[in-house]
C-alpha cells in the first residue's frame, strides 16, 4: 500500500482482504463481543489476540476506517473520535499535566484555542501563544511539552514552515501536533515533514458530505497508543456507522479534492480582481504572504478561500445576499458554505484576540464545494453587488 497513490490508497485502503471477501467494509453495529473463554480474556488483556471486548475500546469497522485513515497520511497509526475537539482534546490530555507548558500558534481553531484558555488553563496547563512568524523561536525558548499549530490555518490559510516547525520541536523536545484539517492528504502530509502527530476533523474533506462528526490522529504508534487509551477513559469514541460512511466517503477523496482545489482557485482569483473585496487570503495567489512556502510543501493549495469587504456592515449585507452559497458553519462538504468567523469560529475573542488571530470584522470564510464555478461567480457577484 506504502507505494500506491493517494487516490488508490483513498479508495482501497480500510477494504476487506481475503477470498471471496466483500468489496465494502460491513458495518459491525454491536456495543459487546462473545468469548470463547477466559483464556481469551487474558490473550485480550495482553493485546495480541486481534479480539474485540466492547466497542468504546475497539470496533472492527472502525479499525478499518482507522487503518484507512492511517495508509492516506503515511502514518503508523490512527486512532478516530466522534469529533474534531474529541481528538484534539484527547491529544492534548494524553500529554500534559498540571504546571506543563503548551505553545501554540495565536491563528487556531477557535474551539482549540478556547480549550487552552478556558478548559485546560482550570488544570494548570499554560498555554503559550505565538505569532506565527515567531512559532519556532517560541518553541526553541524550550520547556514546552507540546505545539499545537495549523497550516494552512484558520482562518487567514497562513502557511507555516512545518519541516522547520518540526526540526525545532524535536531540537526542544516538544511534540508537534498539527490540525491539518485545511490541507487534508492529497494536499500534504505532514508527517513526511517530520510533524510528530496529525489531528483531522473528519467531518470535514475526508468525510467530505456534511453528515457525520468524525477526528483523527494519526503518527507513530509510540505516540499515538497513549492518546487511544486515553479515549477508552473519555468516551470520545466514533460509532462504526458513522466509520462505515467515513470509509465511503473516502471513496471519492481525490476528485472532490481536486476539483475543489481547482474551483478555489478559480474563485480566489476572481475575487482579487473585485472591487468590493479588499484582501484575499489564499495560498494559491501569489499576492498571499506564504505562496512561496505553500509551493515548495503542498500539493494543491486546499478548497478553502477567505477575504475581506472591509467592515462588519457590508459583511452582513454581502452574507444576507448569498441564494446559491449557504450561510453555515464548517467546510469541506459538496456544496459551498461561507462563515463569518466574528459570528462562528471566533465569537467570543476579544478585540486583541481578533488582532492577534489575524480577523477583521469584515472577513468572509468560504469552503468551496463542487458546483460549477460559473454558478458560485455568479452568486457572488450579485451578492457583492
Amino acid at each position: 500500500m506504502a507505494t500506491e497513490k493517494i487516490a488508490t490508497i483513498a479508495v482501497h485502503a480500510g477494504s476487506p482482504e481475503g477470498p471471496n471477501a466483500p468489496i465494502t467494509t460491513p458495518i459491525v453495529q454491536s456495543t459487546t463481543f462473545r468469548f470463547e473463554s477466559a483464556h481469551a480474556v487474558q490473550q485480550y488483556a495482553r493485546g495480541d489476540s486481534g479480539l474485540y471486548m466492547y466497542s468504546r475500546d475497539e470496533n472492527p469497522t472502525v479499525r478499518a476506517a482507522e487503518s484507512a485513515v492511517a495508509a492516506l497520511d503515511g502514518g503508523d497509526s490512527c486512532v478516530l473520535f466522534g469529533s474534531g475537539m474529541g481528538a484534539m482534546t484527547s491529544a492534548l490530555m494524553a500529554f500534559t499535566s498540571a504546571g506543563d507548558e503548551v505553545v501554540a500558534a495565536t491563528a487556531l481553531y477557535g474551539g482549540t484555542y478556547k480549550l487552552l484558555r478556558d478548559v485546560l488553563s482550570r488544570f494548570g496547563v499554560k498555554a503559550r501563544m505565538a505569532e506565527p512568524e515567531a512559532l519556532i523561536d517560541e518553541v526553541a525558548r524550550g520547556g514546552a511539552r507540546i505545539c499545537v499549530f495549523e497550516s494552512p490555518n484558520n482562518p487567514t490559510l497562513r502557511v507555516a514552515d512545518i519541516a522547520a516547525v518540526a526540526r525545532a520541536c524535536k531540537a526542544a523536545g516538544t511534540i508537534s501536533l498539527i490540525d491539518s484539517t485545511f490541507a487534508p492528504p492529497l494536499v500534504q502530509r505532514p508527517l513526511t515533514m517530520g510533524v510528530d502527530l496529525v489531528m483531522h476533523s473528519g467531518t470535514k474533506f475526508l468525510n467530505g458530505h456534511s453528515d457525520h462528526l468524525v477526528g483523527a490522529i494519526v503518527g507513530r504508534r509510540e505516540l499515538v497508543e497513549p492518546i487511544r487509551a486515553l479515549s477508552h477513559k473519555l468516551g470520545a469514541v466514533l460509532d462504526p456507522q458513522v466509520a462505515y460512511d467515513l470509509l465511503r466517503g473516502l471513496k471519492t477523496f481525490a476528485v472532490r479534492i481536486e476539483r475543489q482545489c481547482a474551483t478555489a482557485l478559480t474563485l480566489a482569483r476572481w475575487l482579487e480582481e473585485h472591487t468590493a473585496v479588499t484582501r484575499v487570503w489564499y495560498p494559491g495567489l501569489p499576492s498571499h504572504p506564504d505562496h512561496a512556502q505553500a509551493q515548495r510543501q503542498m500539493n494543491g493549495f486546499g478548497g478553502m478561500v477567505t477575504f475581506t469587504v472591509g467592515t462588519r456592515e457590508k459583511a452582513f449585507r454581502f452574507w444576507d445576499r448569498l441564494k446559491l452559497i449557504a450561510r453555515a458553519a464548517s467546510l469541506g462538504g459538496p456544496e459551498t458554505l461561507t462563515s463569518l468567523p466574528i459570528l462562528f469560529s471566533h465569537t467570543g475573542y476579544s478585540a486583541e484576540e481578533l488582532r492577534r488571530a489575524g480577523v477583521d470584522e469584515g472577513m468572509v470564510r468560504m469552503s468551496v464545494g463542487l458546483e460549477d464555478p460559473q454558478d458560485l461567480i455568479d452568486d457572488l457577484s450579485q451578492a457583492l453587488g
